[in-house]
């Protein structure tokens, strides 16, 4: 699908290239399978790659890779941090494992730089993506039991997102490949079913709602503005009508705010648990603004804030927002940094084709609404899945597939 002439015909060591297929069943492993099998075959080819001569390109994709360098950046603040941590040190080590997706994003971009792995790659997690799908469906019909979900393999927040994604990747292979376009948009709103009616979740449908409003945007101009008009119109009318969906989550406590009669800090904390604990996060970064309490120091200093001001909900460890969590652990300087590497994405896409900007920005998307909602590179599942798709779409430029639609934008 996506090519590069540059690496065609390069041989590679026999370490590399068994890196990059361990890495390829990684992949294969991060929808379907547990996070030991996700530390061993995405592992493994990290240590091959350090005994690599492809090693050696690391410092120059630093340089010239503004989402990589930025990346490994924020990893280094972070090693940084845990020197002014309040937590226990094997805490904090622990909890720095947990953010080493980004020291591993530019580790992985050597690997999907060569076309063959990427593209293999591509096509590896799309199928993954596609059993995972049916799984979910077999899994809510109980016709399999092996997982202790009751609606899909992964949690709902996870499946929520990967499959948000998933059909972003089924609209743009719509156009890519003409013949099969109907089978790919069956495909997209069968997707479309399983996140509303099946395993539905917040993240879920904003993730869904808002990635195809920007793949019409991107394919059809103007003509996609009226098209999300009119699916927004019929998405209200299901709302209020349609059977089944009356299971939507949107607020715990909603009727706190419909019938407060006066807006404050304690009603919006009433109203859903995550609201709370933004706030608290919130309060507690201004606390310590500047540097941050180090990694792992988060839940001290949460509870401290906590426990001093009027709470509804319980403690936590994780404020479920990702630029919260990495604000109050690494400070400002922590923030700029995430913040820099999530906008690196909409940077570096004007030197890469137009397909890849495309995936770029809803790569940006996806993680910016993930980010806000959910402390998600914290998250093993999550993390791993932004790594990965992080390496396969902002590392080198793909040339434009021969099959491409000339129409669109470049969004």
């Amino acid at each position: 699908m996506i090519t590069n002439s540059s690496n065609k015909n390069k041989q590679y060591g026999i370490l590399f290239s068994i890196g990059a297929w361990m890495s390829i069943a990684g992949i294969f492993s991060i929808p379907l399978l547990g996070n030991a099998a996700h530390n061993i075959l995405l592992g493994l080819p990290i240590i091959f790659l350090l005994f690599t001569k492809e090693i050696r390109l690391f410092p120059k994709l630093l340089a010239e890779n503004k989402t990589a360098f930025l990346s490994t950046l924020l990893f280094g603040l972070m090693i940084i941090s845990t020197f002014w941590s309040d937590a226990e040190s094997k805490y904090s080590i622990k909890m720095l494992s947990k953010y080493r997706e980004f020291i591993l994003i530019p580790l992985f971009m050597l690997y999907f730089s060569v076309e063959r792995f990427r593209n293999i790659a591509f096509g590896t997690l799309y199928i993954a993506l596609l059993l995972s799908l049916i799984f979910s469906y077999l899994i809510h019909y109980d016709i399999v039991n092996y997982w202790e979900n009751e609606h899909s393999i992964s949690n709902r927040i996870f499946h929520g997102i990967s499959m948000s994604f998933f059909a972003y990747m089924t609209l743009q292979a719509a156009t890519l490949f003409r013949r099969f376009k109907f089978l790919f948009i069956a495909l997209f709103l069968v997707i479309v079913h399983n996140l509303f009616f099946i395993e539905n979740g917040r993240t879920g449908y904003l993730l869904i709602t808002s990635l195809t409003a920007l793949f019409f945007l991107q394919t059809y101009k103007l003509k996609g503005l009226f098209l999300i008009a009119l699916a927004v119109t019929f998405a209200a009318i299901a709302l209020m009508f349609l059977p089944g969906l009356e299971k939507i989550r949107i607020f715990d406590n909603f009727e706190i705010f419909s019938n407060a009669k006066e807006l404050s800090l304690q009603t919006l904390q009433q109203i859903d648990v995550r609201i709370e604990y933004y706030i608290i996060a919130f309060l507690t970064f201004t606390d310590s603004w500047l540097i941050g309490y180090g990694i792992g120091g988060f839940p001290i200093a949460y509870e401290a804030q906590y426990n001093s001001m009027t709470t509804f909900w319980r403690t936590t460890v994780n404020a479920h927002n990702e630029f919260l969590q990495i604000g109050v652990q690494t400070g400002i300087l922590g923030v700029v940094l995430f913040s820099g590497f999530l906008l690196s994405l909409l940077l570096s896409k004007f030197t890469y084709s137009r397909i890849q900007k495309q995936f770029c920005s809803a790569l940006f998307v996806l993680l910016i609404i993930s980010c806000s909602f959910n402390s998600s590179f914290l998250d093993h599942g999550d993390g791993t899945l932004f790594m990965i798709l992080s390496a396969l779409i902002a590392g080198k430029k793909w040339d434009e597939p021969s099959n491409a639609p000339e129409m669109g934008v470049n969004t």
